[in-house]
């Protein structure tokens, strides 16, 4: 059973609901135009990291790399979840990131 998620297991159960969201996410993914994807998955970690879903924030922040985030700006990111998420968030985006800062 790999590679299953909640996308997988919506796809099961409600299919067409699942396709119209995979259109939509699809879409709001790919619109270089208004926002690059650099940014958009920067602020997917700022998300991730005020609610503490440490999976998430690791997803997003392999993506904000991949699309030309330094480590820098993954950090300036997860710095600036203090001011609105507190210390506890942003002890947990740490420790999770602690193996991608050291690579």
């Amino acid at each position: 059973m790999a590679n299953r998620n909640h996308w997988t297991i919506l796809g099961e159960l409600d299919p067409v609901l699942n396709e119209k969201i995979k259109d939509w996410r699809t879409y709001l993914v790919n619109d270089e135009e208004s926002l690059p994807r650099k940014y958009r998955e920067l602020i997917n970690v700022a998300m991730a990291t005020i609610l503490r879903a440490e999976p998430v924030i690791l997803a997003h922040v392999k993506l904000a790399y991949q699309y030309g985030a330094t480590k820098k700006e993954i950090l300036a990111t997860v710095e600036q979840t203090l001011t609105m998420g507190g210390f506890p968030a942003f002890r947990s985006a740490m420790l999770t990131l602690d193996e991608f800062f050291r690579e």
